[in-house]
């Protein structure tokens, strides 16, 4: 690992790391040598095991490690004054879509969608019940009779943008700011998802759908962690700590420990759905590795950040050496351990080994923005939905209808057995009908069908004259009328009767 560690060389243990490096100064300044003495297992350990257990049973002086300063160490040692600190974070390989959405639901988030739709359904009812209330305490149900589908398709249309004729009916002034205060908030509805989808697609911002513990264990994520580090340290305490949410998916089977293994094992172990949990420097430096041998392959920018780094964190804490309680070498150390951390060497150090600019970030930045098909998705989906609601409809319409037709033919085979049904009689002039003088105005108003219209076709009752030297049809109507018809020109095929 990059802080700390160990390797054999020529028979003799020899230190590796910023750890090492940090206190080969110290060495140095202070005029003392040291011998490292390995654990038998390279973890936190409690009171028997691990680097804990050599410094609780004081078999070392010091432990040379990035330690976590945590209340639960404390028992078994004491530390240093901090030289950073870290936090812990998860790593995962880098979805394909952002977690804001794509295409036509990106500019507003789940929340504001059902919302819009709860209005959609209720705005309608409210709107029909107002103007019930208002004709039955008017007595007046006609000035504003508004069927309940007419009020739906009004708040539908408005949504759309599409003029409707129902307001122009409406004369009470309630139901007009009914109408207005729909017609306002769709406005600045549709103003603001305009604007957000126009920013959204010559501009978008990839997130990531975890940020936190609580959304890890929330959302299901299975994990994947060093054994006997900080977490698995934390997890295997009785009290309660800040890691203790994680034991809900431990519990579930999500979790898993692993002893230390190579950065391209833990990485080709990481998926969209199953992160590693560490410290986030030594997640950039895994990361960073991956970038560079991809970028030997010649590989694109994208194609080479396959990897990416939770904004969040899960747990932030300071980090320390380590020394027996009651040491003698604590304070000497400690005061010029004070002094390279106030001079940021510390912090130099551990940014040796990254470049300085950030690698691989959740937004990638890239300014080329092209329509794909998945940004359309939801437009496919509208319209097969909305075809295929329509062809039901008129398969229920179909079935209606046919069925409809079937009782009116078995109403008329009985009608025609009986007495009181007898043919129909033949058409009289209105004017010998007891018609009120409004329906006889409003009959001469209409303008009479064409002469093909008339059953048996009246120009087969025709008489030919030849008036002023053209050929006329001579035409009587069934009201004894009698009109000329001029033949052999195209006005004959477009002529009607006027009134």
């Amino acid at each position: 690992m990059p802080f700390s560690g160990i390797v054999k060389e020529n028979g003799k243990w020899v230190g590796k790391g910023y750890a090492f490096y940090i206190f080969d100064l110290l060495s140095t300044k202070l005029n003392f040598t040291y011998t490292i003495i390995p654990p038998k297992e390279h973890i936190l350990g409690d009171k028997s095991s691990g680097i804990l257990g050599l410094l609780y049973e004081k078999k070392v002086d010091v432990a040379v490690a990035f330690l976590p300063v945590l209340p639960e160490i404390g028992q078994y040692c004491t530390f240093s004054a901090p030289l950073d600190e870290t936090k812990l974070t998860a790593v995962m390989k880098r979805p394909q879509e952002s977690a804001t959405g794509s295409g036509l639901l990106a500019p507003f988030e789940r929340t504001v969608w059902l919302l819009v739709l709860m209005s959609l359904i209720f705005v309608g009812p409210i709107i029909y019940f107002f103007a019930s209330m208002r004709a039955k305490l008017w007595h007046d149900p006609s000035s504003e009779n508004f069927s309940l589908s007419s009020c739906f398709w009004f708040v539908y249309s408005s949504l759309l943008k599409q003029g409707t004729n129902i307001v122009a009916t409406t004369v009470a002034d309630s139901t007009r700011m009914l109408f207005a205060t729909w017609w306002i908030f769709i406005l600045i509805l549709t103003s603001f998802y305009t604007a957000n989808l126009t920013a959204f697609l010559t501009k978008p911002q990839f997130t990531l759908s975890i940020s936190s513990l609580q959304d890890i264990v929330h959302k299901g994520y299975s994990w994947i962690t060093y054994k006997g580090r900080t977490i698995d340290f934390l997890l295997s305490q009785n009290q309660e700590n800040d890691l203790s949410l994680l034991n809900v998916s431990k519990l579930q089977g999500k979790g898993v420990f692993k002893y230390y293994e190579h950065s391209r094992a833990i990485l080709e172990s990481v998926t969209t759905k199953r992160l590693f949990l560490a410290e986030a420097h030594y997640l950039q430096t895994l990361i960073f590795k991956d970038y560079m041998n991809k970028t030997r392959h010649h590989l694109q920018h994208n194609s080479r950040c396959t990897y990416v780094i939770m904004p969040g964190s899960i747990l932030i804490t300071s980090r320390a050496f380590g020394f027996p309680h009651g040491s003698t070498f604590e304070k000497r150390i400690n005061r010029l351990l004070l002094r390279l951390i106030e001079t940021g060497i510390i912090h130099r150090t551990k940014k040796e080994d990254l470049p300085l600019a950030e690698i691989c970030p959740v937004d990638l930045r890239s300014s080329e923005r092209q329509l794909r098909n998945t940004d359309l998705l939801l437009t496919y989906k509208v319209v097969v939905g909305g075809y295929t609601i329509a062809a039901i409809i008129f398969l229920f319409e179909f079935i209606y209808a046919f069925i409809l037709y079937r009782v009116q033919n078995g109403k008329r085979k009985v009608c025609c057995y009986l007495p009181c049904c007898g043919p129909n009689e033949k058409p009289q002039n209105p004017l010998n009908n007891n018609l009120p003088a409004q329906n006889y105005m409003m009959m001469l108003k209409r303008s009479p069908p064409a002469i093909y219209q008339y059953p048996g076709n009246v120009l087969i009752k025709r008489k030919q004259q030849f008036i002023n030297g053209r050929s006329y049809y001579v035409v009587t109507n069934p009201y004894g009328d009698r009109k000329l018809i001029p033949i052999r020109t195209p006005s004959a095929f477009l002529f009607q009767y006027a009134a």
